[in-house]
């Protein structure tokens, strides 16, 4: 498997080989990165392709045993789910929606102070910051609330190829229905790992925030830093897997 992030600035890019020892299993993943100093955001590819892979080692383990991911374009219950994104991926979206052409750039800002401004009304933003035993209450408001992600149109993602890790990571097997009731039981599949927690253990400087906030997050938060090595970086990934 190749995985590959862009140059950064025009310049310089190398490659490498890793094997990835997650339990049992040996993965060989050969990666090419920019050469020199990088922001974490500048290798977030390699991150995003890590992630992709181990949804698709569960999909088809899942499958081996009888089950099948029930996601599908077109169910959108999910994507009305508090989102955690790290800073990386925060910048990332902001770029990504910099980037739409008019009008679907305006729109899609909408869309996000439309979030906001419910989510405010109700008070669930200021609870954010609560200990962790509260955290589920907290996501629970937030889904009862019914806003949608902003990239979710005609419900499906319209930024699929670049939707968060934690989208990509979160597979239900279980009835598409049941998504919809937080009263419903919702299985969803293992995965070996979790590229998007291990990138938040990666990346302490600036911890989450909810995909709801990234466009806030993006103009408040100091530029991210071109100070680390992309090979350090990723291996602090890998290494927290």
């Amino acid at each position: 498997m190749h995985l590959a992030a862009p140059p950064v600035d025009g310049g310089a890019v190398v490659t490498g080989r890793v094997t990835l020892a997650i339990g049992a299993a040996r993965i060989p993943v050969e990666m090419t990165v920019p050469a020199g100093p990088v922001a974490v955001e500048d290798v977030l590819p390699i991150v995003q392709g890590l992630s992709s892979l181990f949804a698709a080692r569960a999909t088809v383990q899942a499958e081996a045993e009888g089950r099948a991911v029930s996601c599908r374009a077109g169910c959108g219950a999910c994507c009305r789910q508090l989102v955690p994104v790290a800073a990386a991926e925060a910048r990332a979206l902001a770029r990504l929606v910099e980037a739409l052409p008019e009008p679907r750039r305006s729109e899609v800002r909408r869309r996000f102070d439309q979030g906001l401004e419910t989510l405010n009304a109700l008070g669930i933003l200021d609870r954010l910051d609560q200990d962790p035993a509260s955290r589920q209450a907290v996501g629970l408001d937030y889904f009862r609330a019914g806003v949608a992600c902003p990239f979710l149109e005609d419900e499906a993602c319209s930024i699929h190829a670049n939707r968060p890790m934690a989208c990509r990571e979160f597979l239900v097997s279980s009835p598409p229905a049941h998504c919809a009731d937080p009263s419903s039981a919702v299985e969803t599949l293992p995965l070996e790992a979790a590229p998007s927690v291990a990138l938040l253990k990666a990346d302490l400087r600036d911890g989450w925030t909810p995909l709801v906030l990234a466009l806030v997050f993006d103009a408040q938060a100091p530029p991210s830093p071109r100070d680390r090595d992309a090979a350090g970086i990723l291996k602090a990934v890998i290494g927290a897997l």
